[in-house]
């Protein structure tokens, strides 16, 4: 019973181990995996960053009229969360762009043909473009509503609080290519 025991967990255990053996020695297979992470990883960053920016924009929007300090202590803290999720959750995406680009080489040297690979490579520059311009139009609208929370200020005759608000296009990488 204890060898029969013992048998039924090691083909077990092969069992569970073999398909990720399987997938390693698969080229093509690591690319597609690359890229559902990158996929993936981009639309965590889609989600916070537009989460971000649209507390941003509500709390630009309810403080107009508002005092100048509690305006600019609010809107400096939300800027801050917004430019810090953007630049750590950018590097990740740029991590794993770095990984795919060099899987998507070895796939070549492994005799993985491009017509093979352009067409997953393509479809996923597409969505992660799709994904990043409407993350772009949220923090643009959060940038229009900080502007008009200067502005009223101006118009009320106070000083307009300067908290630098973050770029609505940040410097990133090229789509993959190879």
């Amino acid at each position: 019973m204890k060898r029969f025991l013992s048998l039924a967990a090691l083909a077990l255990s092969l069992a569970v181990i073999a398909p990720g053996l399987a997938l390693a020695d698969d080229p093509l297979s690591t690319v597609k995996a690359d890229i559902a992470q990158l996929q993936s990883d981009v639309q965590v960053k889609h989600d916070t960053v537009l989460a971000d920016a649209t507390t941003l924009k509500n709390d630009a929007n309810s403080l107009v009229g508002s005092d100048k300090a509690t305006a600019k202590a609010t809107i400096k803290a939300d800027v801050t969360k917004l430019s810090g999720d953007w630049q750590s959750l950018l590097s990740v995406c740029l991590s794993d762009r770095a990984k795919l680009q060099a899987d998507i080489t070895a796939a070549h040297e492994a005799g993985i043909g491009a017509s093979e690979i352009h067409p997953l490579r393509h479809e996923a520059n597409l969505q992660i473009r799709a994904s990043n311009l409407e993350m772009r139009s949220g923090v643009a609208s959060a940038h229009a509503a900080v502007f008009a929370l200067r502005q009223s200020f101006k118009e009320a005759g106070e000083t307009a609080p300067t908290v630098p608000t973050p770029p609505v296009s940040p410097t990133g990488a090229a789509p993959v290519t190879g």
